[in-house]
């Protein structure tokens, strides 16, 4: 009983209620009155048990809990011919013995159901024996005279009984009780006046002819009961025809409705989802029947258009242009051409056409305003924006639930119809909730991996996304490949959305690196990526390496000698078991590999490695293109002797800077000057000098960030960049640069001076205090250095003077 939903539960207890006190009140009567026909009585309470499992289904129900509540049997005719002839007082108890007999077999039913058609007969035996009792005069039956009364007493037995039963279906199936009794009961009221005129009949004949009756009318009426139930048989038989095609016919419009929002790489189960909302918002708006399947069919059919629009604005990872938005727009108007020669029993056409109208008059395709805008769509509209919002897209993330349902409330009166918006706001709350128990809606908790397919068509339908998502990935390879990003930016957007393609995998690019002559890890995404970042093959008989030298792809088990994994402090290593290797050849030349890895054995299919093939193809031209350029960019900005930045790469670095520097924003822009340099070249030759400036060209690097930047200004002067620094810092570090210098050792010795020594002079200028632009810092800091050099020229001229001094 607790399984039922709330209404249906306040009709059970009201049928209990009223039930037991009309029983109670009929024991006290039979407590007072004696009776005085103890055979008769007995006679009748044979007949009804012995009847009461002999019943007929009137319908089918589908609620498991609410099985056979629909139903009638022979018993009928022996309660009502007990209550023309004894009253109802002894009658309910009758009608009650056989509505228990009916409930214990053949099958017993649940305690509640059990008590809901004891007492329904209990009621309905008292109603309509009372009823004739006043038409009657207070008197039992004793010709056929008293038709009027009895048929008044039949009508009240049919009224109630089936009353009730319809109340509690519709509570159950959440429809209205008058459309069910209607549909059910309705037409079963002549057997229920047949049998009263039988119950009359055995009544009049009862008080003479008795064993007469007996002997005919028990096989009269066993017929009778067969015939019947052959009918009803036959008319379920076509009821669940019915219901089957029309099951059939949803199950294959659900089905092509998955197939194409499965196309869609950002609005897969979109359509459920709206199905959920939709029908919910219905139900609350009071709708039933063919209104409300309409709702139900339209929302799985709403999107059918996108069949007419091209696929590159579908697969588009970002914002449509207008003219793209303008195919887009023509999807509901398609739609409904698509299913206009459909003959469907449901009005499903207007709310695949106007889903998109607004109740402002704003929307498309024709602009409809307010109530000329239908019903199903209104309701389609608030359920579709709902969940485009609260789902990912390309060019945003999803919003959460509450602010979904603020911008549903904002826009009511405007984008939506007021009072389909209030519905909307009424129910989505439990809606959502009740989905998140599924793991499914805004509220569930976000998965890394999609749920496993479990059904050949959900297999089907994942197919159709992935090959979608393929298509769509390849689209946005294409994009990616023909846009001027560095190297690095365009491995990093490959190893993404080859990560969207196969989930739950470690995606990795491996390059050639001219220095080690290796591959080494460029780019990582996905899995273990803090471990493969900046990792290199192991030797040159790797299987990365033989693959990119070989060109033949590898798909098998994880080899863990292949690379070598860096450590990480702060994540934790996930077992790998399948990996699968793709070559990045160009014109015959090996650039590198593509490597997948996952953590499931042969996780890896023919099909993973044929589209990683192509997009590896595709990708060959562009990479090899990226390497020229960086190698190029390399060249341009770097000073072939020191391999440090040249002075073209620290302006634009220092430019750069500038333009993008925030109010609170400091940098500092050192410049150095070696001392004592000139004689190195004068005595020992330019490739000594060469030699001393790769050194300490070291040196610099050493004493500084990574993030700050060493360049070669031009001969023995150099530029340092020290990223937000304070004008404090650039002195420690022009403090420390000078130390260095002058403990650096030349290992040149010169036979009258000895061991040559460098000084090293500095100046600063800070960024915002010395200037905001590049030729103000360096004019400053250049100042500044050949201020120091000067100061400390005349430092050793005033040591040189004392030391002569006290000599003299």
């Amino acid at each position: 009983m607790r399984d039922l939903p709330k209404p249906a539960q306040r009709v059970l207890w009201v049928n209990f209620v009223l039930g037991g006190m009309i029983a109670s009140y009929a024991i006290v009567l039979n407590t007072l009155t004696p009776v005085h026909f103890d055979t008769e009585l007995f006679m009748y309470v044979v007949l009804a048990v012995l009847a009461g499992s002999r019943k007929v289904n009137l319908m089918r129900q589908r609620y498991k809990t609410t099985a056979d509540v629909g139903s009638m049997s022979l018993a009928y005719v022996l309660t009502l011919a007990a209550t023309l002839r004894f009253g109802p007082q002894f009658s309910v108890f009758i009608g009650a013995f056989a509505a228990l007999s009916a409930c214990l077999y053949p099958k017993r039913q649940p305690l509640h159901q059990l008590l809901f058609n004891v007492f329904v007969n209990t009621i309905s035996t008292w109603a309509s024996g009372n009823v004739f009792l006043i038409l009657n005069g207070g008197l039992a039956i004793r010709s056929i005279e008293a038709i009027g009364a009895i048929t008044a007493a039949s009508f009240t037995f049919f009224f109630v009984n089936t009353g009730f039963v319809a109340l509690i279906l519709a509570a159950v199936l959440q429809k209205k009780a008058l459309e069910i009794w209607k549909e059910k009961f309705l037409w079963t009221a002549p057997s229920y006046f047949v049998g009263a005129l039988i119950a009359a009949l055995a009544g009049v004949l009862e008080q003479r002819y008795l064993l007469i009756l007996l002997l005919c009318g028990i096989p009269v009426a066993y017929f009778t009961y067969k015939s019947y139930q052959v009918y009803a048989s036959q008319a379920e038989q076509m009821e669940r025809g019915k219901e089957e095609l029309a099951d059939l016919y949803l199950a294959t419009i659900k089905s092509l409705a998955l197939a194409i929002d499965a196309k869609d790489a950002y609005t897969h189960q979109h359509i459920l989802r709206v199905q959920h909302y939709a029908v919910a918002v219905a139900k609350q708006l009071g709708l039933v029947g063919v209104e409300l399947e309409g709702v139900n069919t339209g929302a799985l059919l709403h999107d059918i258009g996108k069949l007419g629009v091209p696929e590159y604005v579908l697969l588009k990872p970002g914002k449509l242009t207008p003219e793209e938005f303008a195919k887009v727009k023509e999807h509901p108007r398609i739609g409904a051409d698509i299913l206009a020669d459909i003959p469907f029993p449901w009005p499903v056409l207007p709310g695949v056409k106007y889903h998109h109208e607004k109740w402002d008059g704003t929307g498309y395709p024709d602009g409809l305003k307010g109530e000329a805008i239908p019903l199903q769509a209104r309701i389609l509209a608030v359920a579709d924006v709902y969940d485009a919002v609260t789902s990912n897209r390309s060019y945003r993330a999803a919003w959460d639930h509450s602010r979904a349902v603020e911008m549903i409330r904002k826009d009511s009166g405007t984008h939506f119809d007021p009072v389909i918006a209030e519905a909307f706001l009424a129910v989505i709350d439990s809606v959502v909730e009740e989905m998140a128990t599924r793991g499914e809606g805004p509220l569930a908790p976000k998965k890394k991996e999609a749920p496993e397919a479990t059904t050949k068509t959900q297999r089907a339908v994942r197919d159709i996304q992935r090959a979608s998502s393929e298509l769509w990935a390849l689209y946005e390879v294409a994009q990616t490949l023909s846009s001027s990003i560095g190297l690095d930016e365009t491995l990093d957007i490959l190893a993404r959305k080859l990560e969207a393609i196969i989930p739950n995998v470690a995606c990795v690019f491996l390059m050639r690196d001219e220095v080690s002559a290796c591959l080494e890890v460029r780019a990582a995404v996905g899995l273990n990526r803090e471990f493969f970042l900046e990792s290199r093959t192991g030797s040159p008989e790797s299987l990365s390496e033989k693959t990119a030298r070989t060109g033949v792809a590898f798909r098998g088990e994880y080899d863990s000698d292949d690379v070598l994994i860096q450590t990480s402090p702060s994540s934790q290593w996930t077992p790998l078991c399948s990996m699968m290797v793709i070559p990045i050849i160009h014109q015959s030349q090996p650039l590198g590999t593509i490597n997948l890895y996952h953590p499931d054995v042969s996780a890896f299919t023919s099909h993973d490695q044929h589209l990683l093939e192509t997009i590896a193809e595709r990708a060959a031209l562009a990479l090899y293109n990226g390497l020229l350029f960086e190698r190029t960019r390399n060249h341009a900005h770097t000073d072939t002797l020191t391999g440090l930045y040249n002075i073209r790469f620290i302006t634009q670095t220092v430019e750069e800077l500038c333009e993008r520097a925030q109010p609170d924003d400091t940098f500092n822009l050192i410049c150095l000057d070696l001392d004592s340099f000139k004689p190195i070249n004068d005595l020992y030759g330019h490739q000594e000098g060469d030699r001393v400036l790769r050194d300490l060209a070291e040196l610099f690097l050493s004493l500084v960030r990574e993030s700050d930047t060493v360049a070669r200004y031009g001969g023995d002067e150099f530029l340092i960049v020290q990223q937000r620094g304070t004008p404090e810092a650039a002195e420690r570090l022009a403090q420390r640069i000078r130390e260095a210098v002058q403990s650096y050792q030349t290992c040149l010795i010169h036979p009258k001076l000895g061991h040559l020594r460098l000084g090293a002079s500095v100046g600063v200028g800070c960024f915002p205090r010395d200037g905001a632009d590049w030729a103000a810092l360096l004019s400053v800091a250049d100042q500044n250095m050949y201020q120091d050099k000067a100061e400390r020229k005349l430092g050793r001229l005033i040591e040189t003077d004392h030391t002569q001094a006290r000599a003299a």
